[in-house]
């Protein structure tokens, strides 16, 4: 073997040293890396204080739920104070643009940030928002504040069932759900009557600094407690497509929520405003069709149970408006009682309607069968759509109270149910945004009724229970077609 033999193969011999060198620095780098991984996976993974999650986000649910409701009794005091009565509906319209698209586009946002951050954020904005229309001088300057608590307000109801999809499988999410569905029922009764007694004693200014402690509660048990875990994020926002969903939003919520105080049924201005909403929803269509993270992703509506369960939440958001709205003013107009017997005439529907909402999340939660009980719900509620339509002049109290307690607990029972429905039928990664488009059209399916409900009943309340509910009995009747479109049975995860 001559020198040249030698060199190479000493050359050989430290090239294999240095590859097993690096081989070993490699498996070690991989080994660190892993560890970390499985050390923040187990961090994000450790058990939380279920309770003080949950009590975070029932507070924050309710104190947004409390403020659509809690003005509406006091804002003829409001005005008074504000010596303004010609901008009346402003507050509550802004109040409604805005929440309505923060519902929206709050999918995204969480995909992209977070869903704890955006919820924080939402509350954080919701009690700013809540200061500054205390101390408003004007119905102008309190409409501009209650657009930016819409904001607040809908990145809260839209935060809150978000992060449940994130934290809980399926079947333990609806338990939950259940019970924190009900703060919808339970601000219905507590808003009214707190806004005119807080209205007629401190002032109208403390319905909102009301708000401030609430809201403070609410903050800290959220960014102490709720965990930030994100199964899926995106390196992106959808700016466009947040633009276009709100040239398509604003003029559709307008429409229908002007409908009977600034505009008339089959006028210019609302075929007009209805119009211009279809052609923008054409452009949103085709803007997001092709977008790998687009806002509204077109795709989740080829999905057959994502199409049900945002149209069941129409039909059910449309019943409970048109209960809402009816049924005080039924009892004022046709019965001749007073205004504090049109607020607690409300009462039985509520209950009720949190009674079937807890109710069947806890069923849910221990059988799966959510096509079965979807379809039980949709079935209550027609009934008593029903017997409502049967209401007159002679018709007393009682019969008035079972009659809606009957359909508030076929409303309640399909509360959780078309939410966890629109969030099983998608991958992780679209979680957040179909929660967002189920609240959506919920929402949309309240501001349809309540226009249809003053529509159909015009100034004749005493006799127009029969073609107001015949709405709801064809709701009621949609929604059983529509549960056909949801699993029988949902798994529980393993």
């Amino acid at each position: 073997m001559d020198v040249q033999d030698l060199r190479e193969q000493a050359l050989g011999a430290g090239a294999r040293a240095s590859a097993a060198t690096a081989r070993k620095r490699a498996l070690e780098g991989a080994a660190t890396g892993a560890a970390r991984r499985n050390g923040r996976a187990q961090a994000e993974s450790k058990p939380f204080p279920t309770a003080a999650v949950l009590g975070g986000l029932a507070l924050s649910l309710f104190m947004a739920a409390l403020d659509a409701t809690i003005v509406s009794t006091a804002m003829p005091k409001i005005a008074a104070g504000l010596g303004s009565f010609d901008h009346y509906t402003w507050p509550f319209t802004s109040y409604l643009l805005t929440c309505t698209l923060a519902t929206l586009l709050c999918g995204a946002c969480a995909t992209r940030f977070g869903h704890k951050w955006v919820f924080a954020c939402g509350i954080s904005v919701f009690a700013v928002a809540s200061a500054g229309c205390a101390l408003s001088n004007s119905l102008d300057v309190l409409t501009a504040w209650r657009a930016v608590q819409g904001v607040g307000g809908g990145l809260v109801e839209a935060g809150m069932f978000i992060a449940m999809a994130e934290l809980f499988e399926p079947r333990v999410r609806g338990k939950y759900m259940g019970i924190l569905s009900s703060m919808y029922g339970l601000a219905s009764i507590a808003g009214p009557l707190a806004g005119g007694l807080i209205a007629d004693t401190v002032g109208w200014h403390w319905i909102f600094l009301v708000n401030l402690p609430l809201s403070i509660v609410a903050l800290v048990l959220v960014v102490r407690f709720l965990p930030g875990k994100q199964a899926h994020a995106e390196r992106s926002f959808d700016l466009p497509g947040a633009v276009c969903a709100a040239a398509a939003i604003v003029p559709l919520t307008l429409a229908f929520s002007l409908t009977g105080s600034a505009l008339s049924w089959f006028s210019g201005p609302f075929f007009g405003l209805l119009a211009t909403a279809v052609v923008m929803i054409a452009v949103l269509v085709l803007v997001e069709r092709r977008r790998d993270h687009a806002i509204v992703p077109v795709r989740l509506f080829r999905r057959t149970q994502v199409n049900g369960a945002v149209a069941m939440g129409f039909c059910s958001q449309f019943a409970l408006l048109v209960g809402v709205m009816f049924v005080p003013r039924f009892v004022q107009e046709g019965l001749g009682l007073s205004s504090t017997a049109s607020a607690l005439a409300t009462i039985p529907m509520t209950l009720a309607l949190v009674v079937g909402s807890t109710l069947a999340g806890r069923v849910f939660g221990r059988n799966g069968r959510m096509r079965a009980i979807s379809r039980i719900g949709f079935l209550v509620l027609g009934i008593g759509a029903l017997l409502l339509c049967l209401v007159g002049p002679a018709t007393g109290m009682v019969q008035l109270a079972c009659s809606s307690a009957v359909l508030g607990f076929g409303i309640g029972v399909n509360m959780p149910m078309t939410n966890i429905a629109a969030q099983t039928a998608v991958e992780p990664r679209d979680m957040g945004k179909v929660t967002s488009l189920a609240l959506f059209f919920r929402g949309l399916g309240g501001t349809v009724g309540s226009a249809a409900c003053g529509a159909v009943a015009g100034a004749s309340y005493p006799s127009a229970a029969l073609p107001v509910f015949a709405l709801c009995v064809g709701a009621g009747i949609a929604g059983l077609v529509l549960s056909g479109t949801l699993p029988r049975l949902i798994e529980r995860r393993r």
